[in-house]
């Protein structure tokens, strides 16, 4: 019965550790509009412009705007993204609640 118990309180230790993240890494959260904006940016300026040389420094400056004003830094969002990209189960997660959000902006 004790081994059951302790079991059960480490399936729900590690269920819970799932969704933390490291300092300096963004929470899914946050995470995900930034990933589905920055998205949204580069699909517009490729669509609009097509060679990626005639629109990087709009889309560069346009993605800076984004990251101030979701109160992050570039270096912050690399190194999240990274995280994210080691972590298979998170990376999964992440891109599940931006398909389902950009999913309910086409509806």
């Amino acid at each position: 019965m004790i081994f059951l118990r302790f079991l059960i309180c480490l399936i729900l230790l590690s269920a819970c550790q799932q969704d933390a993240v490291p300092e300096g890494i963004l929470p899914r959260a946050q995470m995900t509009p930034l990933v589905e904006e920055i998205t949204l940016l580069e699909t517009h300026y490729q669509s609009k412009f097509g060679v990626p040389g005639r629109y990087k420094a709009a889309l560069d400056l346009s993605v800076q705007r984004v990251f101030k004003k979701a109160g992050c830094t570039k270096r912050t969002f690399e190194k999240s993204l990274k995280y994210y990209a080691a972590h298979p189960a998170l990376q999964k997660e992440l891109n599940e609640q931006l398909l389902t959000a950009l999913s309910r902006k086409i509806r």
